[in-house]
This record gives C-alpha cells, sequence and structure tokens, in this order.
C-alpha cells in the first residue's frame, strides 16, 4: 500500500503525473515519463505484494473457480466466449463515451468519417468547396475539383455503413470485441479453458489494447481481422480449399484497412506456408487455390476503388503525392536514423504499453513455444521492420498506434509463457498459487490504475474539443456558416487546453450534402463572397479571437476582405492533379 501511495504521490513532483499529447510524435512529457517509471519501479512490485497478501483469502475460491471452467462442456464454452465479447464491447462503450466523450482522437479518424460519408452518398468523390482554400479537413486527396478522404478503402467502407444504419461508431465498438474472443478460443483449443479466460484478460487489461478499442481508428479494424486471420490460419488444414480461401479473405479484408502492416504482419505465416509446401508437408492445390479465390474480392475491391478515386488501380490516394491539403513527402533520414527513430522507438513503446516489464517477460518465456508463438512473434519482429522503410514513426496517444495489430499476437505469446513459468514451478514441486496471484495482482493492480490514469489523460484531452463544439452548438445560430482559423489555432487560444495538446487540428470537413445546421469553414480573402454563392440560404458569422475571460467571439461576416483571417502559416494551397498540371 505504501508504494502505491508513493505511486499517487509523484504527482507532487515537479513534473508530476501529467499527460500530454503534444508534438513530436516521438515526445513523451515528464509527466508521462513518471507515469511509465512508477507503474513498472512502484506499481508492479506493489501489485505482486498484494496479490501474495491475499493468497490465503482468495487462493481456494480462485482455485475452485479455476477447475470449474476447466471442466466446462462445449455449450458452456460458446456462452463465456460470448460473455467475454460482450465484456469488451461493454467496456469500449463505455470508454468511448465515458473517456474520449464520442469525439475523436486523430484527424485521421475526421478523414475517415467523411470518406465514408461520402460513399453512403453513393459517390467516391464530392465536389470541393470554392474557394478550396475554404475547405476544412485533414488528410483528404483532391482531383479535379473532387475532393475525398485518403484513408483506405476497409475504414472508409465501415464509416459508410455507420452512415447508413445511422449507429455513429456502434460499429466500430463491436469489432474491438472480436480480438478478446479470438485470443480466447486460441489459448482454449490449445491450453485448455481457463488459460482461454486468462488470454483474454491480458488483452482487456493491456493498455494499448483498452485505448485503441476506444477510437474508430483503421487499426482497430486490421487489429480484429488479422486475429481472425490466425484462427483461419489454425483451421485451414483441417477445411481444405474452403479453410484457406477463408485465410485469404480475412487477410485481405486487413488488407484493406491497413495493407502495409497487414502484409508485414502476415508475411511469416504465409512464408511458413511456401516452406511446407516446397517440403511437400502441405498440399499446394488446395492451398494456393483457395488463398488466391479468398484474395480475389479484397484485391478487386482495392484495384477498383484506388482506379475510381486517383485514376490509378495501382496509385492509393493514401500514397500519392495529390494529397490535400497535406502532402506527403518522400522518405527522409538516413536508414540508421529511421531505425533509431522509428523501430526503437516503437519497439520501446510496445514494450511500455502492451503489459509493462510483465508482459516482456512472458513474452519472452513464451516466445519459442511451439511453431504458431514463433510465427506470431516473427510477425511482431516483421511489423517493427516495416518501421525501416518510412519516417512516420506514429503517435503512442492510445499505444504504438502504428503497431497496434500486435496486442492479439502478444497475448497469446504471452499466455504460453506464463503457462511455461507455471509448468516449470510445478516441475520443482513447488505450488504455483504464489506465482499466479504475483502475477495477476501485479497485472491488475499495475495496469489498472496504468489504464485509468491514461484514459482520465484521454478524457481530459477530449475536454478540449467538447468546449469548442459547445461553444459554437450554444451560440443559437440556427443554419449558418462560420468562417474560422484553422481548428487549433481556435482551441490554443485557451492555455490550458494548449498546456494539454491533441492530435486534432483540424476541423472536420462538411458533409457531402451540407446537412449540418453549422458549417465551419475556412476564412481568408475572398471566401465570404464566393461561400456566399454556394450557400445563399444560409447566415453568416466569423469566430474571432475573443477578449479574457471569453477565448472566442462570433460575430456577423463582413464582405471586407480585409477583417479576413489570413491562411494560417504552412497551410498549402491544394495540389492540381497531374491532369490539371499539365500544359
Amino acid at each position: 500500500m505504501l508504494l502505491v501511495a508513493a505511486f499517487f504521490g509523484l504527482s507532487q513532483t515537479s513534473p508530476g503525473l501529467r499527460v500530454t499529447f503534444q508534438t513530436p510524435f516521438t515526445y513523451s512529457s515528464p509527466g508521462e515519463l513518471y507515469l511509465w517509471l512508477g507503474h513498472t519501479l512502484l506499481l508492479v512490485p506493489a501489485g505482486a505484494l498484494l496479490g501474495l497478501a491475499l493468497m490465503p483469502a482468495v487462493s481456494a475460491p480462485l482455485a475452485g473457480l479455476w477447475r470449474r471452467v476447466e471442466a466446462m462442456d462445449a455449450r458452456e464454452r460458446r456462452a463465456a466466449l460470448l460473455l467475454l465479447g460482450g465484456a469488451a464491447f461493454v467496456v469500449a462503450r463505455l470508454g468511448r463515451f465515458f473517456f474520449l466523450r464520442d469525439f475523436p482522437v486523430t484527424d485521421d479518424e475526421v478523414s475517415a468519417r467523411f470518406g465514408g460519408q461520402v460513399l453512403a452518398s453513393g459517390h467516391v468523390l464530392t465536389p470541393l468547396l470554392n474557394p478550396p482554400l475554404a475547405q476544412p479537413g485533414l488528410f483528404l486527396y483532391a482531383r479535379d475539383g473532387l475532393v475525398s478522404s485518403f484513408e483506405w478503402l476497409g475504414l472508409q467502407a465501415t464509416w459508410a455503413l455507420s452512415e447508413w444504419t445511422g449507429t455513429g461508431s456502434l460499429v466500430f465498438s463491436l469489432v474491438a470485441a472480436v480480438p478478446v474472443m479470438t485470443v480466447a478460443w486460441v489459448a482454449t483449443r490449445r491450453l485448455g479453458p481457463a488459460w482461454g479466460g486468462v488470454a483474454a484478460a491480458l488483452v482487456l487489461v493491456s493498455p494499448m489494447a483498452a485505448m485503441l478499442s476506444m477510437t474508430t481508428h483503421g487499426h482497430l479494424l486490421s487489429r480484429a481481422a488479422l486475429a481472425v486471420a490466425v484462427v483461419a490460419f489454425l483451421r485451414a488444414e483441417e477445411r481444405g480449399v474452403r479453410g484457406w480461401a477463408v485465410l485469404g479473405l480475412v487477410s485481405g479484408v486487413a488488407f484493406l484497412c491497413r495493407p502495409f502492416e497487414s502484409l508485414f504482419f502476415l508475411a511469416p505465416f504465409y512464408l511458413d506456408l511456401l516452406w511446407r509446401m516446397a517440403r511437400r508437408q502441405l498440399a499446394a492445390g488446395p492451398c494456393v487455390g483457395g488463398l488466391a479465390l479468398g484474395w480475389l474480392l479484397p484485391v478487386v475491391a482495392f484495384l477498383a476503388f484506388n482506379h475510381a478515386v486517383t485514376g490509378d488501380a495501382l496509385l492509393p490516394a493514401r500514397v500519392s503525392m495529390y494529397t490535400f491539403p497535406a502532402q506527403l513527402t518522400e522518405q527522409d533520414g538516413t536508414l540508421l536514423q529511421r531505425f533509431g527513430a522509428n523501430t526503437s522507438y516503437n519497439a520501446l513503446m510496445l514494450a511500455v504499453w502492451f503489459l509493462g516489464p510483465l508482459g516482456v517477460a512472458l513474452v519472452a518465456l513464451g516466445a519459442a513455444w511451439d511453431r504458431l508463438t514463433v510465427l506470431l512473434s516473427l510477425a511482431v519482429l516483421s511489423l517493427l521492420g516495416l518501421g525501416l522503410f518510412h519516417d512516420n514513426h506514429g503517435i503512442h496517444a492510445v499505444g504504438p498506434i502504428h503497431y497496434s495489430e500486435c496486442a492479439p499476437a502478444l497475448a497469446l505469446v504471452a499466455v504460453h509463457g506464463l503457462k511455461r513459468a507455471v509448468d516449470f514451478v510445478r516441475r520443482a514441486s513447488v505450488s504455483a498459487r504464489p506465482l499466479l496471484l504475483a502475477t495477476g495482482g501485479a497485472l491488475a493492480v499495475g495496469l489498472g490504475i496504468f489504464d485509468t490514469h491514461h484514459a482520465l489523460a484521454l478524457r481530459e484531452q477530449s475536454a478540449i474539443h467538447e468546449a469548442v463544439a459547445t461553444y459554437l452548438r450554444d451560440a443559437g445560430l440556427g443554419r449558418a456558416v462560420v468562417l474560422a482559423p484553422q481548428y487549433q489555432v481556435v482551441w490554443k487560444r485557451v492555455p490550458e487546453f494548449r498546456r494539454v495538446g491533441s492530435w486534432v487540428l483540424e476541423w472536420p470537413p462538411p458533409p457531402p450534402d451540407a446537412s449540418d445546421d453549422v458549417l465551419v469553414l475556412h476564412d481568408g480573402p475572398g471566401h465570404f463572397e464566393k461561400l456566399r454563392e454556394r450557400f445563399p440560404d444560409r447566415r453568416f458569422f466569423r469566430l474571432k479571437p475573443g477578449r479574457a475571460p471569453e477565448p472566442w467571439r462570433i460575430v456577423p461576416a463582413e464582405t471586407s476582405a480585409a477583417d479576413a483571417a489570413p491562411v494560417p502559416p504552412g497551410y498549402p494551397a491544394p495540389v492540381p492533379s497531374a491532369k490539371q498540371a499539365a500544359p
């Protein structure tokens, strides 16, 4: 208890325990570093000691529960699996609304939703505003006077489904339950039902798994699809062509959501299949035929969507040079720099965010259990190797976001590591209960506090967006257009918001049908006159800096260009397509 109290006492130090969200990607605030150190050096041993202290009281009931779970029949196991999935869904849903207040964490989510709205309207691109600089939103793609999201098809299609059904982020919360269920199923099949429950618990308490589950990121979808792909890999051989086709299909679904991460993660599994076919341990015909059949639909959809958006089937909008307003640049830095600032940085983030130091130890113990754990470990290493080929380090606000797909794989390896430790203790004729209770206590106390503390930091970040949204909603503007500076310029007017920080830097683009009562567009010279022609039935206002204690004020729009807000520095004009740029 003293160690737990000491952890919270760190809030009184100079950096405190405050988590902030600041640039650049690889920056960690001093309070965040204190949180990580306090978790490792204070909370983990505190939880282990607490588990040992409670052993006389909880050992017998937990042992009885373990035996009861191990004795479950097939029907009970299915019910338990659904119960675990339901618990994961509820946790994700509550986290979404309480900690994130149903706001995005990054501009990627805003862009993806806009792409889903465009798809739901029956198009892949929608007319760009005139003037183009009035169009808000980061990570958009513009071509021939049309615009949409530059996000991958899988994520946009999911948002389109949400728009059609009017369910918002509900689909993403449902998807968040999939890795918990798949990990439990695999561990149950290999180690027994009780170990399946342990594996599911590892996913539920992992900070990187829990935080991502509250969001609407594409990694949430690829993480679920790759977890299902592991299940399909285990069952494919026994089901023949149909099994291989399922593996190909779910692999393709993951590819549609996050192509590069999915390919690098799956590479060890597909290389294993090639090796086994070369050694005649696996029938090549059914395997290759089934995989080709399963991949066919996702690949066709991928190529057709690219062609419809960029005009080139092999050129996705995400990797096109013609993105609006943020341009992708050529990869910079040396190989050594990318290794350090990308691969090394994210390896450290995985160590911190998966399960902390206990997770590192358990993964090390379980990595070489058998072929599957070796392949899962190689998949994680392969994904880390992807960092050598690009310079986008990724944020760690919800764990190392570009490595979110690793959480289910690491949980499966870790549960095998814990099983190996228990078997070793038992072979030494020593009770395994102290080991299990100390480990459980360390995970429950350490990660319980870690998860809650960081989630509350995300709630503090989401207060920024709630404050701006509430201000606009309560202004009573009716059907209106608000001409405003860039979003981050607005919320940074509040000193406290500036200290907390956020990765949402731009206003959301207006929906294709401009159905929102209040449309927030960029201000600039001449914007008012041109936009008034586009929206003649709306009132026009300007959002301007206020005077203390009010950070903002809304005034009726004026026709004078001198009063228009200047274009934010460093905010580029839309890049013309190759067709537009041609003489």
